[in-house]
Parts: structure tokens; sequence; C-alpha cells
């Protein structure tokens, strides 16, 4: 294929380190996305559209990636995505106690 070997049996740890990251950045996007979307988050089903948006991409940067390594990979970095959306989302409560304690003060010094 115009001179080039193209890898048949291709692994994810193959790819150079930038596309790796990547990668794993489009895979959190998409998932987040839909997470976003959903406002939950998305269900086993979704796996495999999350995966062909993302192949989409792979295939559009000229990345040469087989789509059950991706797969693969998304399986395994799932549960650390979850856990960071889910940090993302959640709401940061010692920033409201120090506002709420700084209008207190400030409350009590004015009387």
């Amino acid at each position: 294929m115009d001179g080039k070997l193209l890898r048949t049996d291709k692994q994810f740890r193959h790819l150079k380190q930038r596309q790796k990251e990547t990668i794993s950045t489009w895979l959190y996007e998409e998932y987040r996305r839909l997470w976003i979307e959903k406002g939950q988050e998305p269900h086993k089903q979704n796996n495999r559209e999350i995966v062909a948006a993302v192949m989409e991409q792979i295939e559009a940067a000229g990345i040469w990636l087989p789509e059950q390594e991706v797969t693969k990979y998304f399986y395994r970095r799932k549960t650390h995505y979850r856990n960071r959306i889910e940090k993302e989302l959640q709401p940061k409560p010692e920033m409201q106690d120090k506002d709420s304690q700084t209008q207190k003060e400030q409350g009590a010094g004015s009387q």
C-alpha cells in the first residue's frame, strides 16, 4: 500500500506516547459528553457508540489501530474516567463553606 507496510497486529502499546495520550483524551471527552448529555453515567450499550466516535477521529488523524485495541483500552480506562468525571461534577463544599464563613464573620463584625 503505497510502499508502506501496515502492521495488521498493531497494539495500543506500539503507538507513540503522544498518540496514546490523544486517543485517551478523545475517549475521555466522548465518555464525558455522553455522561453530561444523559445526566448520568452512560450505559454499557453506549460503549460501542463511544468507541465508534473515537475511531472516526483516529482514522481522520491518520493513526492506524484496530478497533478491538481501542475497545480493550477503553474498558481498562473506563473506571478511571468514571472517577475523574464524578470528581469534576461533584460540588466543591469547602469553597461554599469558606464563602459562608467569610460572610458570617463580616456580618458579626459590622454589629
